[in-house]
């Protein structure tokens, strides 16, 4: 993943003088995509569906909550059946490709400041903020 300077990200003072910050949006080293991160995919969320239902149904099949364990058993399954979609992972990763390796370098030699070249909208882009000097 490299990163690349996109955006204005507010200034700061400090005793007396302002300093400006860049937002640097990262990308990925090996497709050139800005689609980063965790986001749910259609796949997820038809996961997530599936095990609160199977959760609903056992929670029913219960009887008023006779069984102690019920609100347990129901969380757990429900976390079980998303954690196979992935969603707990640690790291980003390229949304398009799969890619995990990061850098922070502009390795693709992108433009600073041009928005063009964004495949997601900025709003969505993994971003960075580092002082102008």
């Amino acid at each position: 993943m490299g990163i690349v300077a996109m955006g204005d990200g507010g200034s700061i003072k400090v005793e007396g003088s302002t300093i400006p910050i860049i937002a640097y949006c990262l990308y990925c080293d090996k497709c050139g995509s800005f689609n980063i991160g965790k986001r749910l995919t259609r796949k997820m969320i038809i996961w997530i569906l599936i095990s609160a239902f199977i959760s609903t149904l056992f929670w029913f099949s219960v009887k008023d909550g006779v069984s102690p364990g019920a609100w347990l058993v129901c969380f757990g399954s429900i976390v079980l059946i998303i954690s196979f979609t992935g969603v707990f992972t640690r790291g980003l990763k390229c949304n398009k490709c799969g890619n995990r390796h990061f850098t922070k370098n502009n390795i693709l030699n992108y433009q600073d400041y041009d928005r063009s070249i964004l495949d997601v909208p900025y709003e969505i882009t993994i971003k960075y903020y580092y002082d102008e000097y």
